[in-house]
């Protein structure tokens, strides 16, 4: 479900002109890399939503750059981000998986900050439909999940918080 509402996103990009953090995509498109992995070695059989998004996010990001070329947007905002990334992989590395999925997590929060700006910014609700659907994808990731635990739970619940606040930017 996850993928099918991200490439229909990227094809809409294709072929329309939303404005998107380049910076954003890319973060989170290696984020959700390290956060599948991390997931897995972790104990999580069924990461499912983490493989989604690092799919969706890497495909939305090699959209954007083939539109607009490596015209990359760096300010304040990108920079703290990139600061949050380098701390969730360093902890990946010195503290183990658990701790690592949390790091990632906030990271990827952190990270998600230029494209909160980008949709407060936006004019027209142009997206409501991807977070929605994303929100909605995370909340049944949720439900479905086999344990509580920061390996099976902790990214579910985080993304329908931040996509559900997305669409609600957007929509408003």
């Amino acid at each position: 479900m996850l993928i099918g509402f991200t490439v229909t996103f990227a094809l809409y990009l294709l072929h329309n002109n939303v404005p998107q953090s380049i910076a954003c995509w890319t973060m989170w498109a290696l984020l959700d890399i390290f956060l599948l992995v991390t997931c897995f070695v972790a104990g999580n059989k069924r990461p499912w939503l983490p493989l989604g998004c690092a799919l969706g996010a890497s495909l939305v990001a090699c959209i954007l750059l083939s539109k607009s070329g490596w015209e990359w947007k760096w300010n304040t905002v990108e920079t703290i981000s990139a600061i949050g990334v380098l701390v969730a992989l360093i902890s990946r590395w010195k503290l183990g998986p658990k701790p690592a999925i949390v790091a990632l997590v906030v990271a990827m929060v952190i990270s998600s900050v230029p494209a909160l700006c980008d949709a407060w910014c936006q004019n027209g609700q142009a997206g409501w439909w991807y977070w929605g659907g994303i929100s909605f994808g995370c909340l049944l990731s949720s439900y479905g999940a086999s344990a509580w635990t920061i390996e099976d739970r902790l990214f579910p619940v985080t993304g329908f918080i931040f996509s559900f606040g997305m669409t609600l930017v957007l929509i408003l």
